[in-house]
């Protein structure tokens, strides 16, 4: 278990870092996942604090590309589109749609259960 004075309030500066690099690979989807030591991820927490920090982390990810792929789709549509009718018009993984929408100050609205991904929805404006 977890607790919020694991992640402490000293300020540091936070380093980019280099590529992320897995040992892992994915078999199906477009999903990633290892095991990562607890003292790990607080370590890297405890360097964050801005959003410019969180795109930093991102490494070789390109999420102001990500937030224009958005902003261009919906730029095209009437009023709102749900969570996944966007990721598959877009042809991009989810996490990075989601990454997208998070980081780029989009509106999104949900209007089903917390892990229904199907009724979560992204406002045009």
């Amino acid at each position: 278990m977890w607790f919020l004075s694991d992640f402490g309030d000293d300020e540091k500066t936070f380093r980019p870092h280099g590529p992320h690099q897995f040992s892992n690979s994915a078999l199906h989807g477009d999903s990633v996942v290892a095991p990562v030591e607890k003292e790990k991820v607080l370590e890297m927490l405890e360097e964050v604090r801005t959003v410019e920090d969180v795109h930093k982390l991102a490494g070789d990810e390109d999420v102001q590309e990500w937030e224009n792929a958005i902003a261009y789709y919906l730029g095209n549509i009437q009023d709102e589109i749900s969570l996944p009718q966007l990721q598959r018009a877009l042809k991009m993984p989810l996490v990075e749609v989601w990454l997208g929408l998070l980081l780029g100050g989009f509106t999104l609205e949900q209007r089903g259960d917390f892990y229904d991904s199907h009724k979560i929805w992204v406002n045009k404006k």
